[in-house]
């Protein structure tokens, strides 16, 4: 009877709001979650020798348009990689990008500065530049450069770099293993670690044209994993072996009162679905379309204590499904992000005291690939850390590059991972 009357209500959604693809086009009933992920091998390297092997682990994977680019990191051979970039074109780039290509680092003018090999920084796409912001160097000790933002033009091939001109005292601390986001075509950097190796907490906006810092409220906790969804930011953190929290903070930088952060808190112990205290893996905004979006939250460290002490590193999913009311309409929004779909769904399962799964976690089905016996090679990467990692422009699947195994050994891999 639930599910003939929530069809009812969504035939009377239509006629009332005119929006067929909304609600009778989604299944009213259906449950969003758990996702299911699939796996495709994009690439490997072999290559042991050189410090430009994209065997490697701490760097930054970044995508840009139907490329990603990575930078730094630590080699096999436990020396830091070059300061080249690497550019992967991805399956859907068009037949006349290269599928590979290693860009020299090259100043914006002669004589001018580009980055120095690092290790634990942190990185971001703004507009067609690739945002490069602190780290470690060879010893790691973190890199003394003040709060110079390094920026890689992708389309003209060179580096510039920008500092704080008009208020050079108000500026973050060096740091490492930073959140580093771009938000309206300015940046937002979060906690890390400083020179000391103490975890930091704050939070800064960086305003690209005025090339000033400011300082946003900090966070509750030192945050473990970080992301930016449209205008809120989101961040792990664990209390104890028990329960971990999640916090989030709308950016709105015009807004009359200050804005402030908000913590919810979730399970993580055996016996409850939720994810496993953990560091050094990922955490992106992904989404199945229609308005629905989530956290995807997947391997990395084991931290805390577990029913199973002999794991190291782990090789899970999961996903957090955020509000479907939660992101603003910008102008770029497409016309199915400003009906959302998902929050009409939402609104009907409501009334009928239908879990709409907000705010909740769910571990993701992986699936196998299509036809085992002529698939070659690995069908999985495996229980990993310390990888790059960026999401598609489309949000349905999430490119990794390299990173730890159980050994600590680094990898030289790469992997989509589609989300359905």
């Amino acid at each position: 009877m639930a599910e003939i009357a929530a069809g009812a209500v969504a035939a009377e959604e239509v006629v009332s709001t005119g929006v067929y693809a909304g609600a009778a086009g989604h299944a009213v009933t259906k449950p969003t979650m758990p996702l299911r992920a699939t796996f495709t091998q994009m690439g490997s390297t072999s290559d042991h020798t050189s410090s430009s092997s994209l065997i490697r682990s701490y760097h930054t994977l970044t995508i840009l348009g139907d490329k990603a680019y990575i930078f730094g990191g630590r080699t096999s051979q436990g020396v830091l990689a070059t300061n080249d970039i690497h550019s992967l074109a991805l399956p859907a780039a068009s037949t006349s990008t290269p599928d590979y290509q290693m860009l020299p680092a090259i100043a914006a003018e002669q004589d001018g500065l580009v980055p120095w090999p690092r290790t634990n920084h942190s990185a971001c796409a703004v507009n067609t530049h690739l945002a490069i912001y602190g780290g470690c160097d060879e010893t790691g000790n973190v890199l003394d450069e003040g709060a110079r933002v390094w920026l890689y033009d992708t389309e003209n091939f060179y580096w510039e770099s920008v500092e704080n001109v008009a208020h050079p005292e108000r500026v973050p601390p060096p740091r490492s293993n930073a959140s580093l986001f771009a938000h309206d075509g300015n940046l937002i950097l979060l906690g890390g670690n400083d020179s000391a190796g103490g975890p930091l907490a704050d939070v800064w906006h960086f305003n690209s044209s005025a090339k000033t810092w400011n300082q946003l409220p900090h966070a509750p906790t030192v945050i473990s994993s970080a992301a930016l969804v449209g205008d809120t930011v989101y961040g792990i953190s664990s209390s104890g072996g028990l329960s971990s929290e999640v916090h989030r903070l709308e950016v709105d930088l015009y807004a009359e009162n200050p804005p402030s952060w908000k913590t919810i808190s979730f399970p993580t112990n055996p016996l409850t679905p939720g994810p496993r205290q953990r560091s050094n893996g990922g955490l992106i905004p992904v989404t199945t379309g229609y308005g629905r979006k989530y956290l995807l939250y997947f391997f990395g460290n084991r931290t805390g204590t577990t029913e199973r002490g002999d794991i190291s590193l782990w090789s899970d999913l999961w996903t957090f499904q955020l509000p479907s009311g939660d992101s603003k309409i910008r102008r770029r929004s497409s016309v199915m992000d400003a009906i959302r779909p998902a929050k009409i769904k939402d609104q009907i399962r409501s009334k009928f005291g239908v879990d709409t799964g907000g705010l909740s976690w769910a571990e993701v089905e992986v699936q196998p690939p299509g036809d085992l016996q002529q698939h070659e090679g690995k069908v999985h990467p495996g229980p990993r850390s310390s990888f790059g990692y960026d999401v598609t422009a489309d949000g349905r699947s999430v490119v990794m590059w390299g990173g730890n195994d159980p050994a600590g050994e680094p990898e030289g891999d790469g992997w989509i991972i589609g989300l359905s």
